[in-house]
């Protein structure tokens, strides 16, 4: 099914939900001032406790609904990630794609420090290759003193 039909349906069921909710607590509210009930909503007060039961599984079944579409949303955003990651790591050496791998492995952010840590890394080889990866707009170095923060750009940040 399309995401936007299950949207839809979604919606019109946490509508419904609500309209539920709004009924309900209008008849009791005019039950306990002692107010007359318009005949239609009569049943919901003869059968209010059935009505909550029932009330708590729609609220269930809504929030199930909610989260399948939104979790569809999520997977459907991670297999693009995914597929950017795939991409870009052909067009990278060896070297840029340990960095890539740390920087996926630490969420998406390291230090300049870490990468130069790396097996076979040095201090200036870390340097040139952040360099070259900010040049090829794959990563953001942001400096906070003399530390540099190496973050991925957001079309490469994995949603985990």
């Amino acid at each position: 099914m399309d995401i936007r039909k299950k949207m839809l349906i979604g919606i019109v069921i946490i509508s419904f939900f609500i309209l539920l909710v709004a009924i309900l607590v209008f008849v009791y509210a005019l039950s306990s001032e002692g107010q007359s009930i318009p005949s239609i909503f009569e049943p919901f007060l003869d059968y209010h406790i059935h009505f909550m039961v029932l009330m708590g599984f729609f609220g269930v079944f809504s929030g199930v609904i909610a989260y399948s579409i939104l979790n569809a949303t999520i997977e459907k955003k991670k297999k693009l990630v995914n597929t950017n990651i795939n991409i870009v790591m052909k067009f990278l050496n060896k070297e840029d794609q340990e960095i890539l791998h740390l920087l996926l492995q630490k969420d998406g952010m390291t230090t300049q420090s870490e990468i130069s840590r790396l097996p076979g890394m040095t201090r200036l080889k870390a340097h040139r290759v952040v360099k070259k990866l900010e040049d090829h707009k794959i990563i953001h170095i942001e400096k906070h003193g003399k530390i540099n923060l190496i973050r991925l750009v957001d079309e490469l940040k994995n949603l985990e």
